[in-house]
């Protein structure tokens, strides 16, 4: 179950990222550039699991774990490790995305990354709910909101809508019950 996954409002654009992407990551990585290499591969990997392509992504990222670890003191790095988590997700990894995503919350945490915590946590409750583990995306969801009320962000109204589909799907298994 691939529970309120993204998709791209614009195919084509999303298309033409990933190629921007994939050159800005060259080129960090050619200059020897390791936080931009980081925060480069962490956009192109965010850009091919939207694209369903999130096996290119997860061998892509896999390749950089020790730079993104030794970048963990920068944001790019959280946004790394949550991308990371989220490709592991979709490619049934869901153990070791569920380790990463708390890898990338207390990254948040500890550095005071808001908004990034709030993808974070939106991210890890979609995960949470393939799981069945509704409580504990409920509480990720919520913690989401929170923080994209405090921020103003207008992604709040994405974890409404997942909150009300959590609900939704609550209410179905409480009737199979």
């Amino acid at each position: 179950m691939e529970f309120m996954r993204f998709n791209s409002p614009d195919p084509d654009a999303l298309a033409i990222g990933i190629e921007e992407a994939r050159a800005k990551f060259a080129a960090a990585r050619l200059a020897g550039d390791m936080l931009a290499t980081v925060e480069h591969a962490a956009d192109l990997g965010s850009m091919l699991t939207t694209a369903r392509r999130e096996g290119e992504a997860l061998e892509l990222m896999q390749t950089l774990l020790a730079e993104a670890e030794a970048q963990a003191a920068h944001e790019p790095a959280g946004w790394f490790f949550n991308a990371y988590a989220t490709a592991l997700q979709y490619c049934d990894r869901r153990d070791e995305a569920n380790d990463v995503f708390a890898k990338a919350l207390a990254l948040c945490r500890n550095s005071r990354w808001s908004r990034l915590q709030s993808f974070v946590l939106q991210h890890w409750g979609r995960s949470l709910v393939e799981r069945q583990r509704l409580d504990e995306a409920q509480a990720c969801f919520m913690e989401a909101l929170d923080l994209r009320v405090q921020l103003n962000d207008p992604r709040q109204a994405s974890t409404r809508k997942a909150l009300e589909a959590l609900a939704e799907l609550r209410g179905l298994r409480d009737d199979r019950d």
